[in-house]
């Protein structure tokens, strides 16, 4: 969003533009579609679909690029790229917007003696992976073996020459894939892609309105992001708008189970504790391997806020960290397993053979407070993509996130105004709600879907109450190692390519 965009937003009166520009598969330019645009073109972008953006365009050709046939502009091989205009009051010149890269679906021409219009859906780059347009597997089954970096498999993926995506911006995942990913014959790129962002559940990918792959972190509450407009410049452009809760979906405890390790190698039998070295019984490990995974349950008289190593037998101490790059602590007499890491020489504290964690609404100005009026609401996830989650921290990281999802975002806001166009999904505003019975509320809102045609609907989370979470992992997140970075390296991350 630019300064000029911001400002003709805010003009009293408007004259729109509409420029499309086809796009080869390559991204070069191929031409313009010339023609009178009939209505408003509408648009949808919504923060929990797989295609994030969509938009519909009813148009009366001028020219004959608008046949629907091979080597024209309305082709399967082609992309449009939309650009919506607010003419400057002054300089009287279109100030553009752009909506984004698509691909077009089910085009229409119609024409008779009283018609002659081309209408059609355009869906963004995420349908060239989904099967919808393309995206199915050469025939053959593939896997994404267990410990593979989750960008370096992202990254393998969308660049497929199959594909042919060479723009990303991919976050690093927190955590490596906890087992092998397997995908069948008949399977699609977004099917590796879903179950790689399933492995952190408060990540996203989407594609942005320059064709971007892009993998981040979600913004969960008001402090995660700038805000794009403040409350007074929603007093020129607010319609109307309601606030709705969904009782039936709040819970303010939300408790998560991950996969159940099996151990073959688990000794409640220590040699000894020395100094900060735990001494493990085990007579069948003869070398520490790539993988390894060992259990033990701690003894009574274990220190909670020491830092130990790990030593098998006589094979020497090696260091316990976990995926965060924290030394662990730990409670007396509970049972633990760790994953010894060849490249590092390390041992991957995995946390409890059940990694579990829960996160509770602890914020006393919440509606949702657990001490409130409401009282504690509890749900129990597992199963299913629960068994995915491999470590207590990923548990962590999906119990906060199914909180921020079943408390928070059931507060929903939904306001109509005139249309914003360079707004987007996870955008932060500030907001100020009319109340005429009483105060006036001004909060801090996440965008979460946006519709647009001649007039903009726009859904809305309050975050400007923050969740606190209290989880009852034994880890003390104030025992961060500064500036270490563990750093693995496969020989091969992925079988993307047969």
């Amino acid at each position: 969003m630019t300064q000029e965009e911001y400002n003709v937003s805010l003009q009293p009166t408007r004259v729109l533009h509409t420029k499309i520009i086809v796009k080869n598969y390559d991204f070069s330019d191929f031409g313009n579609l010339e023609g009178v645009v009939v209505g408003f073109p509408s648009f949808t972008i919504d923060s929990e679909s797989n295609i994030r953006r969509t938009c519909s365009i009813s148009l009366v050709p001028t020219t004959q690029t608008f046949e629907i046939k091979s080597s024209s502009a309305i082709w399967l091989d082609k992309y449009i790229q939309v650009y919506v205009g607010i003419e400057d009051i002054v300089t009287k010149e279109p100030i553009y917007t752009n909506m984004g890269i698509y691909l077009i679906d089910n085009p229409e021409r119609v024409y008779s003696a009283t018609d002659n219009t081309l209408s059609f859906k355009l869906v963004d780059l995420m349908s060239k992976l989904t099967g919808m347009r393309n995206g199915y597997l050469e025939g053959m089954s593939y896997i994404i073996p267990a410990g593979s970096n989750v960008r370096k498999a992202m990254i393998a993926t969308i660049t497929d020459t199959e594909f042919g995506f060479d723009k990303y911006d991919i976050d690093e995942c927190p955590y490596e894939v906890p087992q092998d990913i397997n995908i069948s014959s008949g399977g699609t790129a977004y099917d590796i892609l879903s179950q790689l962002l399933n492995i952190a559940d408060n990540y996203e990918m989407y594609f942005d309105v320059d064709g971007v792959f892009h993998y981040h972190k979600i913004p969960m509450n008001a402090n995660e992001g700038e805000i794009v407009a403040y409350h007074n410049f929603w007093n020129n452009v607010l319609i109307n708008y309601n606030v709705s809760t969904d009782f039936e979906s709040v819970k303010n405890i939300v408790e998560v189970y991950g996969q159940t390790h099996t151990i073959a190698n688990y000794s409640d039998a220590f040699i000894d504790i020395t100094g900060t070295t735990l001494w493990l019984n085990l007579p069948q490990i003869t070398a520490y391997t790539d993988g390894l995974l060992v259990g033990f349950t701690t003894p009574n008289d274990i220190q909670i806020n020491k830092t130990y190593f790990l030593a098998i037998n006589e094979l020497g101490g090696r260091s316990i960290i976990d995926d965060k790059g924290n030394y662990p602590t730990y409670q007396p007499n509970t049972y633990y397993v760790c994953k010894y890491v060849a490249n590092g020489d390390y041992f991957r504290f995995l946390g409890h053979i059940t990694p579990y964690a829960i996160a509770q609404e602890n914020n006393v100005a919440s509606p949702f407070y657990v001490g409130g009026s409401i009282g504690k609401i509890r749900i129990v996830l597992q199963g299913d993509n629960y068994d995915n989650l491999y470590t207590d921290l990923q548990c962590q990281d999906c119990a906060e996130y199914e909180l921020y999802k079943r408390c928070l975002i059931q507060n929903s806001i939904t306001i109509t105004c005139v249309p914003i166009y360079w707004l987007d999904v996870n955008d932060l505003i500030e907001v100020t709600l009319p109340n005429k019975y009483g105060q006036d509320e001004t909060m801090i809102c996440l965008v979460k879907s946006i519709n647009t045609s001649d007039t903009q609907t726009i859904s809305l989370m309050n975050v400007s109450t923050y969740i606190i979470i209290e989880d009852f992992l034994d880890i003390d997140s104030t025992n961060i190692v500064q500036n270490k970075v563990i750093t693995q390296e496969f020989n091969k991350v992925y079988e993307l390519l047969g």
